[in-house]
């Protein structure tokens, strides 16, 4: 098959996908609330059981054990200098209150200031995100007040720990009552505030405890790698209707297997396609708990997290970013220039949706694909481009577009052909290399000269070089399709570079992403780039002298030679395999 005749069947393929279909499965998903646990939530699933066995696919529903919060009710009333009763939510993980409630002074904090807010209510602008509500929390907050954008309040989960508790983990489950309201509330407030001491009652309620939730698993082999699968994933479970979050998402995931079930015998690697319950209400305890129970598997056969969130918002035609780890950017640039025009710029994944997998050193491509274009859609959010109904009860199904839900699925059909049919992976370790370079020289320099990363940078200049050759044999191979079908030596030196590219983002991904040992899971805050080294920043600021210094240059020659040492590796993978004489 030529490279021409290649781009004409994955045309054929997406064209496959229907518009109609897709419709059809987003008005079901979206017709009932979809809480973890819920029975809404195993509508959908039981939906996704009977549409997969249909397909002919290996069909699992899970029951899982996990800790899921849901928020129930919530109360704001101001006491002082008058009363008054104010719209808000509470969220996911904050304690329900004892007695009649929390009353204490309420204090707003503008942005930028510090204030000491020990036993207040503290009001704050922004999201109820899990940093800063934990923040707030160890400054001595009682209880918290967040203000958000819009007309509606935002659904949110604070909990800092990702997924299921352990007991290094347990003591971060947030212990004040936290509530948003909406920007008119806050303005009130905020104005009461400026004309003296201001009295609040807080009332807070949650449901939180270990209960059973569904996991729904199907899948498809492929014909030459078996083993080997594509983990194509969102979740399940939503607030309120969720038709965009994430009800066009999971029909998505439908639409796709059904076209792939037409082309089955296509796919040299198959499709693991899953649905995770507790994305939403414990913290992605689901994916979680998948990576726990199944991380050898995952270790060995994965070839990329495929993940699939938020898809065919009204008014979300901004493509301008390939969201993933960066092996996958120029796969996920082609894509997308294909099938919109644009042409995205790379976006460093970030450590939120279900990415649970990076300690395996799973990569991963695609979280949000469409957005809202820039100064529009919703102010206060961790991730811009997101609409202003996002976590809101107004998220139903007359916010779908259908057009641009058309297109998004058709864009992570090609994704999923491309990583299911290309003879090799289509992977990029240049980019890898150069991201390392940078990475390191930036750290060097914020250093001041307290540290020398040479040594590794050196090593990430020596793996350019190399992934260099590797990339013009993964080229070469992919443009040589008419040997790709049936050749058995050349299906064979293709799964030995598909080994080599698989091992390489295991060795690179936990280094440069995570800061804790690969059988665990990071916090749900932020993760800078290689995690372990950022204290580099921090020696920067101390006394060479000092035994504070000493201590943590030592510590930091360790972590410089864990990277180090990943590069190496990554190095010597390669030219081993090359010189094998793979294609």
């Amino acid at each position: 098959m030529t490279m021409a005749t290649a781009r004409e069947k994955e045309l054929e393929v997406t064209n496959e996908v229907s518009g109609e279909e897709l419709w059809k499965h987003t008005a079901y998903i979206a017709e009932e609330d979809r809480l973890s646990g819920s029975k809404g939530e195993a509508r959908a699933v039981g939906y996704f059981r009977e549409f997969m066995q249909n397909l002919g696919f290996k069909t699992d529903i899970l029951e899982i054990e996990t800790l899921i919060s849901l928020p129930l009710n919530a109360s704001l009333t101001v006491l002082s200098p008058h009363e008054k009763s104010l719209p808000c939510i509470t969220q996911s993980f904050s304690i329900t209150t004892p007695g009649s409630g929390l009353e204490a002074e309420l204090m707003y904090v503008p942005p930028g200031h510090d204030p000491d807010v020990g036993g207040k209510i503290v009001m704050r602008e922004g999201f109820a995100s899990p940093e800063p509500t934990w923040t707030m929390e160890h400054k001595g907050a009682a209880g918290q007040v967040w203000i958000n954008s819009g007309e509606l309040p935002r659904n949110m989960c604070i909990s800092t720990v990702w997924g299921h508790p352990t007991p290094e983990t347990a003591d971060r489950l947030p212990k004040t009552p936290v509530v948003s309201v909406n920007k008119a509330s806050g303005e009130y407030l905020k104005a009461l505030c400026t004309k003296g001491p201001v009295r609040v009652r807080l009332v807070t309620e949650t449901w939180t405890d270990f209960t059973n939730v569904p996991l729904a698993i199907a899948q498809v082999e492929g014909t030459l790698e078996p083993d080997k699968y594509l983990l194509f994933n969102g979740h399940i479970d939503s607030w309120h209707k969720g038709a965009t979050d994430n009800g066009t998402a999971n029909a998505c995931i439908l639409e796709v297997a059904r076209v792939l079930a037409k082309y089955r015998q296509n796919l040299r690697r198959g499709v693991r396609f899953v649905w995770w319950s507790g994305h939403s209400h414990g913290r992605y305890s689901g994916s979680t708990w998948y990576a726990d129970h199944n991380w050898e598997d995952l270790h060995r056969n994965a070839i990329v997290h495929l993940n699939v969130d938020s898809l065919g918002a009204r008014g979300a035609n901004d493509y301008s970013e390939v969201e993933c780890t960066v092996e996958l950017y120029q796969l996920g640039r082609s894509v997308i220039e294909d099938y919109t025009g644009q042409s995205p710029r790379y976006h460093r994944m970030g450590h939120s949706g279900d990415n649970s997998f990076w300690g395996i050193g799973l990569p991963t491509l695609f979280q949000l694909l469409s957005r809202q274009p820039p100064g529009t859609g919703a102010k206060d959010l961790l991730v811009g481009g997101l609409p202003e109904f996002w976590h809101t009860e107004a998220d139903t199904i007359d916010k779908v577009d259908s057009d641009i839900l058309l297109k998004d699925t058709r864009i992570y059909a090609a994704a999923a052909w491309r990583l299911c049919t290309a003879p090799v992976l289509p992977f990029n370790f240049v980019d890898v290399a150069e991201e390392f370079i940078g990475l390191l020289s930036d750290l060097q320099q914020r250093t001041g000269g307290a540290f020398d990363l040479a040594p590794a940078v050196e090593r990430a200049r020596a793996l350019r070089v190399k992934a260099a050759e590797l990339q013009r044999t993964i080229q070469e191979a992919n443009s040589t399709m008419e040997r790709a079908s049936r050749d058995d030596a050349f299906v064979s030196a293709a799964k030995t570079l598909n080994a080599c590219i698989m091992k390489l983002s295991r060795l690179l991904i936990p280094v440069n992403y995570s800061a804790v040992d690969p059988f665990e899971m990071d916090l749900a805050i932020p993760i800078p780039p290689l995690p372990r080294l950022q204290p580099l920043v921090e020696l920067g600021t101390l006394d060479r002298q000092s035994a504070p210094f000493k201590f943590l240059a030592r510590k930091m020659v360790r972590e410089r030679t864990r990277v180090s040492h990943a590069l190496s590796q990554a190095y010597q993978l390669i030219e081993r395999t090359l010189s094998e004489g793979a294609m």
